[in-house]
């Protein structure tokens, strides 16, 4: 399975998402008006990677900033990672700044009913 790997912007984060590894990192800040842009080849790919998943995945959050179409794209996309469990050891990684981040963290948990990891991260 190939990587994705969609490079960092102003506005968008960085992605790097590696099959055989397990791997997926979403990292930076994400300031776009059409989340879908970003998501949908992530959604994409996640799909195909749900068919043969390696034996331990890790999901890296890691946003230091987003927005409200980030966090419909986010709930999306981990609805998605849901489907998981059980094919695999999912591990979520939520980093965060500050506490509105967190929260975020702690509803998109509970919305897709997965377990992260919350782990308090400097930005600047």
């Amino acid at each position: 399975m190939k990587d994705l790997v969609i490079e960092e912007t102003r506005l968008r984060p960085k992605v790097y998402f590696n099959g055989a590894k397990g791997l997926l990192n979403i990292e930076g800040r994400s300031l776009l008006e059409y989340a879908e842009e970003l998501f949908d080849p992530m959604n994409k790919w996640l799909e195909e990677y749900l068919k043969e998943p390696y034996k331990e995945t890790v999901m890296n959050f890691a946003l230091e900033y987003f927005n409200s179409s980030t966090a419909k794209a986010i709930i999306r996309f981990l609805a998605i990672a849901k489907k998981l469990e059980g094919k695999t050891n999912l591990i979520v990684n939520f980093y965060y700044d500050d506490e509105n981040v967190l929260e975020y963290g702690k509803d998109f948990a509970e919305i897709v009913d997965l377990k992260f990891n919350y782990i308090q991260k400097n930005y600047h």
